[in-house]
């Protein structure tokens, strides 16, 4: 999501002030807390989306942690300048970059930035393609969050990792990891993971023809997507309710979905889906249901 105009001008005015405290820094300050003054400096510039600036004060912050020996640091500088590549694309750059962050961080014995870092390196692995390597690193991430008890990430991995196999059509081991992801959502302050949660739950027991099951998760995936104005996931969870309605013989309640869906799929300018609900709503006036 990009930064609205004013969320710009409140991290321009960061920036400014932190290149302010910087400066002095650089004179009796040590190596270490140069680093870390030019870490901060290099998230507020991604959090801004110039990247190459961001690049640039994680380089120069490695240069001061290493001189300093100190590996924490090392890993954290290390770990800004993986994202930045994943950000430029340079996924193999970015999985270097992070796999020597991850061993500093468990020298460290920072578990939480070890599990962020081996999670980010199965995102850029997933980009690539190589689905395998991507769950791997997920379980690896699980497993580190799971000792910190960090339930937010634990969620947000098992949604990843159920995707991952969806898109095998492992509809049953997917459908046990949204199982397990969802209450922990419920217990969160993040709608639209637990939006997704409950859509891709729904999705996985109407897959498996557990259409009964299905229904209550979809019906609450439209009722937080509703809320968050986010039509393209809306008309997603109506059409997959309408689905399940449909399969339980519930006629009424499916066509109710896929009218409400129609005007969706018609902003959205989905033209292919708009034609597939016309011809369902016109199968139905033709069965007169």
């Amino acid at each position: 999501m990009h930064p609205s105009d004013n969320e710009r001008a409140h991290i321009t005015d960061a920036i400014q002030k932190q290149q302010n405290a910087l400066a002095p820094l650089r004179i009796t300050g040590s190596p270490s807390e140069v680093g870390q003054g030019l870490v901060a400096l290099a998230e507020l510039y991604g959090m801004l989306e110039d990247h190459a600036a961001s690049r640039e004060h994680y380089e120069e912050a490695y240069g001061f942690f290493k001189t300093a020996g100190n590996k924490p640091g090392q890993a954290q500088a290390l770990f800004g300048l993986g994202v930045v590549k994943a950000h430029f694309e340079d996924h193999k750059g970015a999985i270097e970059h992070m796999a020597t962050a991850a061993l500093l961080f468990n020298e460290a014995r920072d578990r939480e930035g070890e599990a962020l870092t081996r999670a980010c390196i199965g995102e850029s692995l997933r980009a690539m393609g190589e689905a395998d390597g991507a769950e791997e690193k997920y379980q690896e991430a699980l497993i580190l969050y799971r000792q910190t008890r960090n339930t937010e990430r634990m969620a947000r991995l098992l949604l990843d990792i159920g995707d991952l196999r969806m898109a095998k059509g492992e509809y049953e081991p997917a459908r046990k990891r949204f199982l397990e992801a969802v209450p922990l959502l419920e217990q969160g302050e993040d709608p639209d993971a637990l939006a997704l949660g409950h859509l891709l739950l729904g999705e996985a027991e109407g897959l498996l023809g557990h259409h009964d099951n299905a229904r209550p998760h979809l019906l609450r995936a439209v009722d937080v997507y509703g809320e968050l104005h986010d039509h393209v996931y809306e008309a997603r969870a109506r059409w997959d309710l309408g689905l399940s309605c449909y399969y339980l013989q519930d006629y009424a309640a499916a066509r109710e979905q896929f009218e409400a869906v129609l005007p969706m799929y018609e902003d959205l300018r989905q033209h292919d889906e708009v034609a597939k609900v016309k011809n369902v709503l016109a199968h139905f006036a033709a069965r007169g249901v």
